[in-house]
C-alpha cells in the first residue's frame, strides 16, 4: 500500500473546489426541478379551471342563515339568457347537512320569463335513498346535491328570467339546508 502526502492546503483547495462545484451543480438541479413542478402546478391550475366553467351559462348559491329555512323565506335568482337558440340542461342545487330529518325535500319554483309569464312548480328532490344513506357528494357533514330540473331545455326569449325558490315541507322551520343554488349549463350530448 502507497500513501501519497499532500500539503493540507492543496489537499483543502481541491476538496473546497469540489465542495463548490457540487453545490452550484445541486443548487441548478434543485431551481430547474423547482421551475418545472412550478410550471406543472400553473398549467394543471389553467386546464382545470378553465374546464370547469366551459359550459356554464348561469351558477348561483344563497346560503341560508344557521341552516334554518324559514317557510316565508323565498330565494330569488336572475338569470341573463343571451341565447334563446342554444339548448341548456337546468338544475337546483341543495347542500345539505346530515342533521336535515327528511329523505326528500318539496321546493315551490316560480318562473318569471322576460315578457312577464309566470309557471309554478312544485318539485321533489330526493336528498337520501330507501335505506337513509345520502345521495349527495361530500364525505364530511355537508352534501351537495345536483338535481336536474330539464335536460336540453330551450329558453324561448332572450332577456332576464327571475327564478323564485321557497321551500314546501310545511314546517316553520326547515333545519338542516344549508344553501340553495341555481345552475344553468350548456347541454352536451
Amino acid at each position: 500500500m502507497v500513501l501519497i502526502r499532500m500539503p493540507w492546503t492543496g489537499l483543502i483547495k481541491k476538496t473546497q473546489y469540489f465542495m463548490d462545484f457540487s453545490l452550484i451543480y445541486l443548487y441548478a438541479l434543485i431551481n430547474m426541478k423547482r421551475q418545472r413542478a412550478i410550471y406543472l402546478i400553473i398549467i394543471t391550475l389553467t386546464l382545470s379551471l378553465g374546464s370547469c366553467n366551459r359550459g356554464s351559462v348561469y351558477h348561483e348559491y344563497i346560503s341560508i342563515e344557521d341552516a334554518s329555512w324559514h317557510r316565508d323565506s323565498v330565494f330569488h335568482y336572475q338569470a341573463n339568457i343571451e341565447d334563446s337558440l342554444s339548448l341548456n340542461n337546468f338544475f337546483i342545487n341543495i347542500r345539505n347537512n346530515t342533521d336535515y330529518p327528511y329523505s326528500n325535500i318539496y321546493l315551490f319554483v316560480t318562473t318569471e320569463f322576460p315578457n312577464g309569464h309566470t309557471t309554478r312548480d312544485t318539485i321533489e328532490c330526493i336528498l337520501a335513498d330507501k335505506d337513509g344513506r345520502w345521495l349527495g357528494s361530500g364525505s364530511g357533514r355537508i352534501k351537495d346535491n345536483k338535481i336536474m330540473l330539464q335536460q336540453a331545455l330551450r329558453f324561448p326569449l332572450r332577456g332576464t328570467y327571475h327564478f323564485y325558490l321557497e321551500q314546501g315541507m310545511r314546517e316553520e322551520k326547515l333545519q338542516g339546508i344549508e344553501d340553495i343554488g341555481l345552475g344553468i349549463e350548456a347541454f352536451r350530448q
